[in-house]
């Protein structure tokens, strides 16, 4: 059989926090099973200050052709401009590279992927990530009330509808997801593939002297208690059932500690707590950002996890990175109801908790889940690396660059 080629196209760039931790893995492992992979993304300049990232990326066996986003006064016009520079430059790949098929990663490089597509008469994947459309409405970014919200999202919906109609391929990352496209009017049957966020299960793990080092360092005592919350705090993110379960805990438990990994500060917590009547202190708080390969460090020093996302009709879609990554490293989690696979992925007193209603019974109720007699850390591992492997969802991207390029 010929060597397999692709090219794969991101608005994301390789060196964002998106492109390490959730395209580079996969386009590694894609080349390890002998993918030749060509890359276009688009990519800010600050992101690749670091010589060694950089470095990695250049090593990493992918020929990468990247975009490079303009900033200041010229910022507004590239934005306008972007899609048709991805169209000349991957119809420039194209035939340099006569790829096998295309990849494309969410729904900005739509325009240019449907007509290189056609011109060309290559078979591509719609590797959707979730329902971008509607996140985009529910952040507050497109007002579906002012003529520009709406022409922007009478826009995407059409190219959405084109891709359901033409992919030859489509992976969401849930199972109700997969149910939403295949349920769609304009869906013409393409095979629908569930491929969730997954995690290194080899760098994400459970690792006692590294969780003995981390709490020393960290001047975490060996009694207390640490509830972590990894990411961003803005306002897609149920913040405020993230300081209720925390006290709910904190009543239980005893000594706590609330370690916020991300861009936080213990000022901007205790004042948003403060407004739901909640009291936190700046001492039982540790607010640290590191790089992405230090978070399971940081994960090991915790106890458990949390995960409270805004529930919505695109949160069906929602695969969180973090929930993966905690119960890579053992940790039980706790999440609310209606985001993703979530009720499929954690079982109450096993691996954590669902939190279904928000009542402060139902809270408690949580909160008593996760005091008590859980599965032992390497079970919650072991489980986690059935749904979340790497190595799994590389393998079953390769399979469908198999079906499409034969």
């Amino acid at each position: 059989m010929p060597q397999i080629s692709s090219i794969f196209v991101s608005n994301n760039g390789l060196a964002d926090h998106i492109g390490k931790a959730q395209v580079m893995p996969y386009l590694s492992g894609l080349i390890g099973n002998g993918v030749a992979v060509s890359a276009l993304t688009v990519e800010n300049r600050q992101n690749w200050q670091d010589p060694a990232q950089v470095q990695g990326i250049r090593n990493s066996g992918i020929a990468h052709r990247p975009i490079w986003r303009k900033t200041g006064p010229w910022a507004r016009l590239d934005r306008l401009a972007m899609p048709f520079r991805l169209s000349n430059r991957l119809d420039r790949m194209i035939r340099r590279d006569r790829p096998s098929l295309l990849h494309c990663r969410s729904y900005m490089p739509l325009p240019a992927i449907l007509a290189a597509a056609r011109r060309h008469g290559l078979p591509w994947i719609f590797d959707m990530r979730g329902f971008w459309i509607d996140q985009r409405i529910e952040g507050g970014f497109w007002d579906p009330a002012s003529p520009k919200g709406r022409a922007l999202i009478g826009r995407f919906r059409k190219l959405e509808s084109m891709a359901f109609q033409r992919a030859a391929a489509i992976v969401v990352l849930t199972q109700d997801a997969q149910a939403v496209v295949q349920s769609h009017p304009d869906y013409r049957g393409a095979p629908v593939h569930v491929i969730p966020c997954s995690v290194d299960q080899s760098h994400f793990r459970h690792d006692p002297a590294l969780r003995a080092a981390t709490r020393q360092h960290l001047g975490i005592a060996p009694a207390e208690t640490v509830v972590s919350y990894l990411g961003s705090a803005s306002g897609l993110y149920r913040m405020d059932l993230v300081y209720r379960f925390y006290a709910a805990l904190r009543a239980r438990k005893g000594p706590c500690r609330m370690l916020f990994i991300g861009n936080h500060t213990a000022a901007q917590h205790i004042a948003a707590a403060r407004d739901i009547g909640i009291s936190l202190s700046e001492d039982e708080l540790i607010c640290t950002r590191v790089p992405h390969d230090q978070v399971p460090a940081l994960l090991n020093a915790a106890d458990m996890g949390l995960s409270f996302i805004v529930s919505t009709r695109s949160s069906l879609g929602v695969s969180a990175t973090k929930v993966g990554e905690y119960l890579a490293c053992g940790l039980p989690v706790v999440s609310n109801f209606g985001i993703g696979d979530i009720e499929r992925i954690v079982t109450d007193g096993q691996n954590g908790a669902v939190l279904r209603r928000e009542t402060d019974a139902d809270i408690a109720a949580c909160a008593d889940l996760m005091a008590g007699d859980l599965l032992s850390r390497d079970q919650i591992k072991a489980g986690s690396a059935r749904t979340f492997s790497l190595e799994r969802a590389t393998r079953n991207y390769f399979d469908i660059y198999k079906a499409l390029a034969t």
